[in-house]
């Protein structure tokens, strides 16, 4: 039913969570790459059929294209008439709707920009439907992608901004992840305690946000008392400048998406 031309770091994650959210079975997913010993990687690993371009898309009924965003015009020029009758989901960024369809206006296009989380259903997959996509072309898209984290449907134009909050942010997040548990392992906790320790302080807090739903200005309140310790470390965040660092690199990765979009 899927199938996959591309096999780089996001397409294992989509693999991962819906062979985790048991949406599909993985004699149901083919997947192809221009270095096919990836796609066989794959194929060992998760039980995926590794095959080449043309046997993907004629097998499926759903083609995701997780190419390099130089490579996606490229791909859909080549196999254009094969892929007129498919729904076709790419997470290339910086590429519009617009791009796609203009290389042949009746593909079915969605476009979708997926964060690395989705391997273990906690992520976000945002995405816009192009022109030519019907309900029953929803119903498919959504039965196999909705079970990987948080599933929204946006305007295009948002897209970048998307991207870059959700995309980038993980990395950002490790990165905090792994000062944190530095911070432990100069307190005298061993590594391994240390960086699971910070993990479940970051998933707690994170979980904390999304489903009381309250602002997290007011959960940090509730954990910050007069002259104590969290206040202290919060003081020196503040003199460090970690707020406007956070929202400048985030900023700067959203800039760099706005470069992909106007190549």
């Amino acid at each position: 039913m899927l199938g996959i031309i591309g096999a780089g770091n996001i397409s294992e994650a989509i693999i991962a969570g819906i062979l985790k959210s048991k949406t599909l079975d993985c004699k149901n997913i083919v997947v192809s790459n221009y270095n096919q010993s990836k796609a066989e990687k794959l194929s060992l690993k998760y039980g995926v059929t590794a095959a080449d371009n043309i046997e993907v898309i004629k097998k499926n009924s759903i083609i995701l294209l997780a190419v390099k965003p130089y490579a996606l015009i490229n791909v859909l020029e080549l196999y254009q008439n094969e892929l007129a009758d498919k729904v076709i989901v790419s997470v290339a960024s910086g590429i519009s709707i617009n791009d796609m369809e203009n290389v042949n206006k009746r593909l079915k296009i969605i476009r979708t920009m997926p964060n690395t989380p989705v391997q273990i259903c906690k992520g976000v997959l945002a995405y816009v439907y192009g022109a030519n996509i019907v309900e029953n072309d929803k119903n498919i898209f959504k039965t196999i992608f909705s079970k990987l984290g948080m599933f929204i449907e946006i305007d295009e134009s948002k897209i970048d901004a998307v991207s870059s909050l959700t995309g980038c942010s993980p990395a950002f997040i490790y990165q905090i992840i792994e000062a944190m548990s530095d911070a432990g392992v100069k307190m005298g906790l061993q590594r391994e305690l240390a960086i699971s320790l910070s993990a479940m302080a970051v998933q707690g807090s994170g979980g904390m946000v999304y489903n009381t739903e309250m602002h997290p200005a007011v959960l940090k309140d509730k954990v910050t008392s007069p002259a104590g310790s969290t206040i202290e470390g919060l003081a020196e965040l503040e003199s460090k400048g970690v707020r406007g660092a956070v929202i400048s690199a985030l900023y700067k990765a959203y800039e760099k998406t706005l470069l992909f979009s106007k190549k």
